[in-house]
């Protein structure tokens, strides 16, 4: 009867102890299953934000255009509605970042995981191989010429040229929209699927689907198809510099602007 008292008292704290360790586990799991779906809830808050930012924002500058006219008499207007959404975009990009870091701490510029690690020589090839494809088939298309010369024309006066410039500067700030969006599209993507050993280009897909869409039919482009469809190869050009948000930046914007 001793022996059974003892040996009962000795099994009761393994018991105790494995059921401990079981309610901590679910706990533990509960909340990084909960904090998963917090995490694609706010990628999807970040990417519709980009989205809805690209698609409006210049409608929003519209009305103050016309109080710019005593430069250039009206002529400068594409020059000058092209400059105000770039500085609301900066505007919007800062304090989106701002406030999903501090209220959150989300950082939607950069990658903790890749920042300052070095691309292997291998990759750095692929890159350059990509590159340098994407840029000879948008040259044979436009005749072979430098694109932002294309744009403007075999003809073409000081103002053509400075509404030009807005649009280059307006495309520059664009591209950093475009990076955030596909971070946040690959993420979402990979928290569901997961992220394997292959690279999935979702965030290019999902991209191609949304921005290339909205371009084509707005024409933003004058090659349109051709952009709708680099919108896949942006995403994969993210994968392959590591998840880099500047070297991908960088090299997108390359391959948007000539």
């Amino acid at each position: 009867m001793n022996i059974l008292i003892i040996c009962t008292k000795k099994c009761e704290t393994p018991i105790s102890v494995l059921r401990t360790e079981k309610i901590v586990e679910s706990i533990i799991k509960n909340g990084t299953h909960k904090g998963e779906k917090n995490i694609r809830k706010y990628n999807v808050v970040i990417y519709i934000i980009s989205l809805l930012a690209i698609i409006f924002s210049k409608y929003a500058v519209k009305p103050f255009v016309p109080m710019l006219d005593f430069a250039g008499y009206g002529a400068m207007r594409p020059f000058f509605e092209s400059l105000l959404t770039c500085i609301l975009w900066v505007i919007e990009i800062v304090v989106m970042c701002n406030v999903f870091k501090k209220k959150l701490n989300i950082s939607i510029i950069s990658n903790k995981e890749t920042k300052g690690q070095e691309l292997p020589v291998k990759r750095i090839f692929i890159i350059a191989a990509v590159m340098v494809a994407c840029i000879v088939v948008i040259s044979a298309q436009i005749g072979f010429q430098v694109k932002p010369f294309y744009d403007l024309g075999e003809k073409f006066n000081g103002y053509e040229l400075t509404n030009n410039a807005g649009v280059f500067l307006r495309n520059i700030v664009k591209c950093v929209w475009i990076v955030i969006m596909i971070k946040a599209a690959q993420e979402f993507v990979e928290d569901i699927r997961g992220k394997g050993r292959s690279i999935n280009i979702y965030a290019g897909i999902v991209l191609m689907l949304t921005l290339g869409v909205y371009d084509l039919i707005a024409g933003n482009n004058n090659l349109g198809i051709t952009y709708f469809v680099l919108n896949v190869v942006y995403g994969w050009i993210y994968l392959l510099a590591d998840r880099s948000m500047l070297k991908s930046y960088l090299l997108i914007m390359f391959i948007y602007l000539f």
